[in-house]
């Protein structure tokens, strides 16, 4: 039943790409794809386990997180409706996870055991080749989307972090006005900032009028990176 559920969910992911609608439960079945409520702050994954499934969030909100030694947590990537998570680490020869996958909120995801995708099944599915070309181009824009992470981690002072990740997100709008995945602490983990030094370059921007916000939704007034707002 949650396979009908979510197929308008599955025919607008990536992975699907130019499989027919018609095509997509057997799919699903014949990958033996299984569904999982995961409670909120739950783990999908845990550091350390072999990442042998692919998965899709179909509900909530899932993110890959490193625990150092001292405690301290990193947010490395956060993962909405529709997204993938895992598919880039079950694809390696160690298979061995260097994150955990942590539900954010109450989650429901979707997991593929990537051998089945990687190799055709007895019954050589036409939508395999597909699903395997779909695949490398998934994979190409999680390394374009980790090198745009870089460039924010770059800037040499949070301001210019802060400025880059909002900046992004405006791009991504269209240039209106947008929200994002995280609270401050969850930002300051995912921009390896500390969660006082956001929150006071945060209210900075705020008060210098170069952030604007509303409802939960924000608005840069400058083109961030482009002058001397970069540079403090």
């Amino acid at each position: 039943m949650f396979m009908e559920h979510y197929l308008s969910l599955y025919q607008n992911n990536p992975l699907f790409k130019g499989v027919p609608a018609e095509e997509l439960l057997p799919l699903l079945e014949c990958l033996k794809a299984k569904k999982r409520v995961c409670p909120k702050g739950s783990v999908i994954f845990a550091k350390g386990e072999t990442a042998r499934h692919l998965g899709i969030v179909l509900a909530g909100r899932v993110n890959t997180v490193y625990d150092d030694i001292l405690g301290g947590r990193s947010i490395i990537g956060s993962m909405n409706p529709g997204q993938l998570f895992c598919e880039a680490f079950a694809c390696t020869i160690n298979r061995s996870l260097p994150v955990s996958v942590v539900a954010q909120v109450e989650s429901t995801v979707l997991l593929i055991d990537i051998d089945l995708i990687l190799h055709s099944c007895a019954a050589t599915c036409k939508q395999h080749q597909q699903l395997n070309e779909n695949l490398i181009h998934l994979l190409a824009e999680k390394y374009v989307s980790i090198n745009q992470k870089l460039i924010h981690l770059s800037g040499r002072t949070t301001r210019r972090k802060l400025l880059s990740y909002l900046s992004e997100q405006m791009r991504f709008s269209g240039g209106r006005p947008f929200s994002i995945p995280f609270n401050q602490q969850e930002l300051a983990d995912y921009l390896f900032i500390d969660r006082s030094g956001l929150s006071t370059e945060w209210n900075k921007l705020k008060k210098e009028g170069i952030l604007l916000s509303e409802n939960g939704r924000y608005l840069l007034r400058i083109t961030p990176c482009a002058g001397y707002d970069c540079t403090d």
